[in-house]
């Protein structure tokens, strides 16, 4: 990989065998690697300062490893974690490392880029970090069993917390604002795939809870492709606002539960194109600029108790010269609509 190879031209490394206290509030222009099993490595707030390459701390291959309070910037990735198990990120922050803007991002692929970025690692935790400014926050790749916890991922240009091909985790109570992107298709700050919660490459199983998500490009992206989409996902108890394109989006997706959650001022507060059995229940959607839900060739959706406030609710029948187009088998109970908001499902079954 590129960046482990710029990595070695940097000043030589501080290796960590065993547990370390650096002493605090200092700064070490040198990146950090981590050289064992079974450490903890508590930076006291010092600071692990790049110049624009490399990453600031390294650990490849490594079990119940804890890395904590660590200021980590400058670097074309602040943290880079690959392969590991019970591993521990409490308390640091990653960023001002790799920042770019002005192309579409909706390819949704991995940034080799950014403010951490942990890939094939297990049963470990994302606790109380900052991770803003960057061109994407947190990324986890190939992973199974993360938790991800009140962190902070705003202000990056491209992603918030991003999920691709990560399974059985729980995102919880994190605050993910103002991650927005410009492109030359769409102009300045209009999205561009850009999203607070990313989560892709049959991210499937996951919890996402009780996030504060506000004026991102997507609020929850999910999607965009048949093979892209991500399975069996619950998303409930998160406040949305003002997204630039979509509260949530789940194009293509199967069997996910949506519920308990608030929707105010997005352009769409739901965006279900494709989706198929589909649970929408118990929300709130306010002031959406042009409809509450969306769902063109909805697929045996269940929308029950939600309160819909000036955001109507349309499902639709759309033909595609590329996907079937079928609106069918959808289910809707005990719905309130407010201030002009309605409920209409052209063409469905």
């Amino acid at each position: 990989m590129k960046l482990l190879a710029l990595f070695f031209f940097l000043t030589m490394p501080l290796r960590i065998y065993k547990d370390t206290t650096l002493p605090p509030n200092g700064e070490y222009r040198q990146p950090i690697i981590i050289m064992a099993d079974n450490l903890t490595l508590n930076c006291q707030n010092s600071a692990i300062i790049g110049e624009k390459v490399g990453v600031g701390i390294l650990l490849q291959n490594r079990r119940n490893v804890t890395i904590r309070n660590c200021r980590v910037r400058g670097w074309d990735v602040g943290l880079y974690g690959v392969r590991g198990r019970n591993l521990v990120f409490e308390n640091n922050d990653f960023s001002g490392n790799y920042l770019d803007d002005n192309s579409n991002i909706e390819h949704l692929k991995p940034i080799p880029h950014g403010g951490m970025i942990l890939n094939g690692i297990s049963s470990s935790r994302v606790v109380g970090n900052t991770a803003n400014g960057n061109v994407a926050g947190i990324q986890i790749l190939n992973a199974q069993k993360i938790r991800v916890e009140r962190n902070t991922t705003s202000r990056n240009r491209g992603w918030g917390i991003y999920l691709y091909g990560t399974t059985a985790s729980q995102i919880y109570s994190n605050t993910v604002e103002y991650n927005n992107r410009s492109c030359p298709e769409w102009g300045p700050d209009a999205g561009c795939g850009s999203a607070g919660i990313v989560l892709t490459k049959q991210s499937d199983r996951n919890q996402i809870a009780w996030n504060t998500l506000n004026y991102n490009g997507d609020g929850i992206y999910q999607g965009n492709e048949p093979d892209l989409a991500s399975n069996d996902l619950e998303i409930f108890g998160n406040y949305i606002s003002h997204s630039i394109a979509n509260g949530i989006e789940a194009t293509f997706s199967q069997r996910n539960y949506i519920h308990h959650n608030t929707l105010v001022e997005d352009n769409y507060g739901g965006w279900f194109g494709y989706a198929q059995n589909l649970r929408f229940e118990y929300n709130t959607v306010k002031n959406s600029k042009v409809n509450g839900v969306e769902a063109p060739n909805a697929q045996n959706h269940r929308y029950i108790g939600n309160t819909f406030i000036g955001a109507s609710l349309i499902l639709r029948l759309e033909q595609s010269n590329t996907y079937a187009g079928t609106c069918q088998g959808n289910t809707f109970e005990k719905n309130e609509f407010q201030n002009g908001a309605k409920s209409a499902t052209p063409d469905c079954k």
